[in-house]
């Protein structure tokens, strides 16, 4: 019941990305676009099923199963992209994470995976206000921002936690 269960979620999750990557190209023609939410939901379910049938072999298997996964999208966004000159990756990078996903929710990962899979979708479907903000950033506040986040994440862990001088 429970490997039931862990592929219900690596579909729900597939299907969940799906949704935003259907949404987004709701316009385009029947057939014209990589993959939606019938295709996401799939692949969160391929992606769990190669992980259970991968189970005591390792990850090897499972390794492989994603690199054959890679080499498909991959031959498939470069024939879309043939008709449609469209080069953006991103519905590709979706697939592949979604994939992963499936594996994740089969593995028994499922906060890791639902996690990942609500962020996946939150950044897909900022695309709009993210193209926005970068128009209107000034290249100062850009530097400003990199500064301070060198700061904060690079500089200060790596200082002593204890004060200095007298």
């Amino acid at each position: 019941m429970e490997t039931l269960l862990n592929l219900g979620l690596a579909l729900a999750l597939g299907l969940l990305v799906g949704v935003e990557r259907g949404w987004q190209e709701r316009e385009a023609a029947e057939g014209s676009r990589l993959a939606g939410i019938r295709t996401f939901g799939l692949i969160g379910l391929l992606g769990g099923l190669c992980e259970l049938l991968s189970r005591g072999s390792g990850e090897i298997l499972l390794g492989i199963a994603f690199l054959a996964f890679v080499v498909l999208m991959a031959v498939a966004h470069v024939a879309e992209a043939r008709v449609s000159h469209d080069y953006g990756v991103t519905t590709l990078i979706a697939a592949l994470i979604t994939f992963a996903l499936g594996a994740l929710s089969v593995r028994g990962e499922h906060a890791a995976a639902a996690t990942a899979a609500v962020l996946t979708t939150i950044i897909l479907s900022l695309k709009p206000v993210l193209h926005r903000w970068l128009q209107h950033i000034e290249q100062q506040e850009l530097t400003a921002a990199l500064k301070l986040l060198l700061i904060s994440v690079v500089i200060l862990p790596v200082l002593p936690d204890r004060g200095y001088g007298p």
